[in-house]
């Protein structure tokens, strides 16, 4: 039998969640499983990209407020599709999915949260409503060990029925040599040959500590003068980052990209690749950025120190601390060395523990189980 799953997410923006779900879309094993994907609000980059690899995807096209109205066309779309299995993915996601078990009990729902879950950061009310409805889930996915253990301490979620996946990368190569891509970076964004350039890739809001990045290259301005910053990435505090560069004098030193859907190229002309998170789960960023050979300097925050091997392949700091984050950025940004040794580390690791395949496999395997 081939089973028949219903992807469902809340985002159709292409950022971390959503790259993932395309790439365990393109591995599936089509001859076993037929997959379809929804989402609850567009503006419908990650349906497109679905629909480019011949796969049926939907925009719902509703928003927080309208989940129970919006409701009603999920299951008129669910009557559609008849799966086997609906694996939601976010807090909003997982609500509606579980909903449809109220009226079709034979339908399989596999739920989770990619991020780690804290009280201060959601709230009270995400723990609650997750509580009162998980029961309705055959399995609940997180994505570190460290995201399972928040489900667990600060949910109350029983253990029986957590799994965790990491995050799986697919080991994209560009065409072009580093060398090239740097000479279109530093034309792109006006920097000079001398520069050393520190990526970050991430949403503009706030628990992904932009604003620490761009302190810490004021404060190094004159012991690191050729460290640039280049922000990939868009959303709600652009306006105050920018703000905040002018105020710093840095307008010379940071650079918004803004959204880019050629990140993977881009980080192959970078030298250094950064993220102060202080809320994570197990980022896709990060994976690509050592699959790209750069040594890594982010936040011990959720999954990332089972990502980051610290000391190997980046390192890392404490959640807030300008004065770690600066001191790891100086020590890459003062070593060619340095970088080179941990790019190389991480780029093994990543092919090593961090592979599209296990990942996969570990989903299929959890599909199977539902069926």
């Amino acid at each position: 039998m081939v089973c028949r799953i219903l992807f469902l997410t809340t985002d159709s923006k292409m950022c971390g969640t959503e790259g993932m779900i395309l790439t365990l879309l393109r591995n599936l094993d089509r001859s076993r499983f037929t997959p379809t994907l929804v989402t609850l609000k567009g503006p419908g980059d990650l349906v497109q990209a679905a629909q480019n690899i011949g796969i049926d995807g939907y925009n719902l096209g509703i928003s927080r407020r309208q989940l129970i109205s919006g409701f009603q066309d999920f299951r008129a779309l669910v009557n559609k599709i008849q799966p086997h299995v609906i694996h939601s993915f976010l807090f909003h996601s997982n609500l509606l999915a579980r909903a449809i078990k109220l009226f079709d009990r034979n339908i399989a729902v596999i739920s989770g949260i990619r991020t780690v879950y804290t009280v201060k950061d959601y709230g009270r009310l995400y723990g609650f409503m997750e509580r009162m409805t998980h029961s309705l889930d055959r399995f609940y996915v997180a994505n570190s060990q460290h995201g399972l253990q928040s489900v667990i301490d600060d949910m109350g979620l029983p253990e029986r029925k957590l799994i965790m996946i990491h995050n799986g990368l697919e080991l994209n190569e560009p065409n072009e040599s580093a060398a090239s891509i740097r000479k279109d970076l530093d034309s792109e964004f006006g920097f000079d040959e001398k520069a050393i350039i520190i990526g970050v890739v991430a949403q503009l809001r706030p628990p992904k500590r932009h604003d620490l990045l761009i302190r810490s290259i004021a404060r190094l301005k004159d012991r690191c003068p050729h460290a640039r910053l280049l922000i990939i990435g868009q959303g709600d505090i652009e306006v105050d980052l920018k703000a905040l560069v002018k105020e710093k004098g840095i307008e010379d030193r940071v650079v918004f990209a803004g959204y880019r859907n050629d990140v993977i190229r881009l980080l192959h002309g970078m030298d250094i690749f950064a993220l102060a998170s202080e809320v994570e789960g197990q980022p896709v960023s990060i994976l690509e950025a050592m699959n790209a050979s750069l040594p890594v300097v982010a936040a011990r925050a959720g999954g990332i120190p089972e990502v980051v091997s610290a000391g190997k392949t980046g390192l890392l700091c404490e959640p807030g601390s300008i004065d770690d984050l600066g001191q790891a950025l100086t020590q890459l940004l003062e070593s060619s060395d340095l970088r080179e040794s941990m790019g190389n580390a991480g780029k093994e690791r990543v092919r090593n523990i961090f592979s599209v395949e296990r990942m996969t496999q570990r989903f299929q395997g959890l599909y199977q189980r539902c069926c």
